[in-house]
C-alpha cells in the first residue's frame, strides 16, 4: 500500500516569494547605498548633485523604513521622532 503523498502548502511558495522580495529589496537598497557614497565626495566640487544626492538619499531611507516595518512590525508601531534643525538664536 502507498502512502498518500502530502501537497505542498502554501506557506512555502509564499515564503519563498517573502524572500525573493525581501533580497531584492536589500540588493537595492544596496545599490543605492553605493550610489549615494559615490556621490557624496563629488558634492563640493558638483553642486548640481545635491539635489539628486538628497532625493536619492530620502527614496533610500523610505525605503529601508518600509523595510524595518515588515521585519519587525512591533517596532513600526511605535512612532519616529522627527528631528528638527537646530536653529542659532542669538544669545540675549
Amino acid at each position: 500500500m502507498k502512502t498518500p503523498k502530502s501537497k505542498p502548502t502554501q506557506a512555502k511558495p509564499a515564503q519563498d516569494e517573502f524572500e525573493v522580495a525581501l533580497v531584492a529589496e536589500l540588493h537595492h537598497l544596496r545599490t543605492s547605498e553605493r550610489l549615494l557614497q559615490r556621490m557624496y565626495p563629488r558634492l563640493k566640487t558638483m553642486p548640481q548633485l545635491r539635489n539628486r544626492f538628497l532625493q536619492k538619499l530620502a527614496e533610500m531611507q523610505v525605503r529601508a523604513q518600509r523595510l524595518e516595518a515588515v521585519l519587525s512590525p512591533i517596532g513600526a508601531l511605535r512612532p519616529t521622532l522627527t528631528v528638527a534643525p537646530a536653529v542659532n538664536s542669538p544669545a540675549a
